[in-house]
């Protein structure tokens, strides 16, 4: 490989309190709750807006919110009383464009300054701790220096270009869950009533569908992407998000396998489309509104924190004494070699994300938020949808606060102090 030397000089344009990186569902509320604490905040987002899955990647529904509380339950509320929000069953859409300005309005009213359009580059790290992030945007190569930086990346690329562990998919072969592109179908006479719940269930309702349909037509061997899709619906009449397209062996940390990725979710979204329109008569009008800006990833590096989220952790239910949030989604594993789902047949209990699997080893004033905190690939099958993705943000954003006004490292956090003041703005940390 070739490699060109650099001699960089990068201008400091500005020292925050906490700086956040990724504004998806867990950037957002860790930087909502840091600036709410008082403290002088900056959110780095590379897309033209905020929300991330919810919004670039059309990631409906929100999962595991219930129980929640805090800055969930205020989105929740708030898309609710704009008649923003539609129910599938128990599941819950919403109106993406609505979802983006809510973002906007809650950042701006709780003083978080934003920063779109604008990519992480590199980590600062000096002396085994982090003191800024570097970033590229069209105004070119720009530093920021904080007390405590939060990697909301979901892809945990803060860490891991500070030199922290992390471990990589499924622990025999590194393959991760696939990616799917989520898109958006218009005038559809299909509504799904109650398509998916997280246990165990022989198929979907879409797929009954689907391959009735198939048989009808004479299609005995058509080759199925997926056997558990689903379509929600949206606010607007006839229209509705469909998960379907699942594309696997893509490295999300890789740029040619997400560009490879991209590519054959476009293909896979056109012959679902196809295959719709032609053979199923509740989609005889149907037309393809949109495909999501990014894909949809469901898994990439998992970063090694001070306590590490197992399995056994899941199924006995376990609480934990510096508990941030409680989840109560099931072990879903879409399969990295195989059309289905797996894990969902756990009997799974309600446990605590504890703050430790928030916090790297092995290096200072650096919190990790989202699906790319500690554990293990079970585990995190479970904790990664964007409910507890939010309820881990305004945690670590609480903290990160916290520690910026007492002037201590991350690792000197009080969890009891820490979980006092998530319970004062109303979060539900034990469930």
């Amino acid at each position: 490989m070739k490699y060109i030397e650099e001699a960089l000089k990068t201008p400091v344009s500005g020292e925050y309190d906490v700086i956040v990186a990724g504004g998806g569902p867990a950037g957002v509320a860790a930087a909502i709750a840091a600036a709410r604490e008082g403290a002088k905040t900056l959110l780095v987002e590379q897309y033209g807006c905020l929300g991330g899955m919810w919004t670039t990647g059309m990631v409906i529904p929100i999962w595991d919110w219930e129980n929640k509380g805090g800055i969930m339950l205020e989105i929740v509320e708030a898309l609710k009383r704009e008649g923003k929000t539609a129910y599938s069953g128990p599941l819950l859409g919403f109106d993406i464009e609505a979802m983006k300005l809510l973002l906007d309005r809650m950042c701006l009213q709780s003083g978080v300054e934003l920063l779109l359009h604008t990519w992480f580059a590199s980590s600062i790290v000096e002396q085994g701790a982090v003191k800024g992030i570097i970033v590229e945007n069209k105004s070119g190569r720009r530093a920021y220096l904080a007390d405590c930086v939060i990697d909301c990346t979901g892809d945990g690329d803060v860490a891991a270009r500070a030199g922290c562990e992390f471990w990589l998919g499924r622990e025999k072969d590194s393959a991760t869950q696939p990616m799917s592109l989520m898109f958006k179908i218009g005038e559809m006479d299909y509504v799904q009533s109650m398509d998916y719940s997280p246990v165990p269930a022989a198929t979907t309702e879409l797929f009954y569908h689907m391959r009735h349909a198939a048989d009808k037509a004479g299609l005995k061997d058509y080759d199925f992407n997926f056997d558990r899709p689903y379509i929600l619906a949206l606010p607007t009449p006839h229209q509705g998000i469909a998960e379907m397209t699942h594309i696997r062996g893509k490295d999300a940390t890789d740029a040619g396998n997400l560009t490879e990725a991209e590519v054959e979710g476009r293909e896979l979204v056109d012959e679902a489309m196809r295959f719709f329109v032609k053979y199923m008569p509740q989609f005889r009008h149907a037309h393809l509104d949109q495909t999501a800006s990014a894909i949809g990833i469901r898994e990439s590096r998992r970063i090694k924190g001070r306590y590490v989220l197992s399995l056994s952790d899941i199924l006995s239910g376990k609480r934990q004494p510096d508990g941030i949030c409680v989840c109560a989604f099931a072990v879903d594993i879409h399969q990295p070699d195989g059309i289905s789902q797996e894990g969902m047949e756990l009997a799974a209990k309600p446990y605590s994300i504890p703050f430790g699997a928030l916090v790297p080893v092995g290096i200072e004033n650096l919190l990790v938020a989202g699906r790319c905190i500690s554990g293990t690939y079970e585990a995190h099958a479970s904790y990664r949808v964007t409910g507890d993705c939010v309820a881990m943000g305004q945690a670590a954003g609480t903290a990160a606060a916290l520690c910026a006004e007492q002037k201590i490292p991350v690792s000197q956090i009080d969890a009891k102090r820490l979980r006092t003041a998530l319970k004062k703005n109303g979060v539900r940390v034990d469930g």
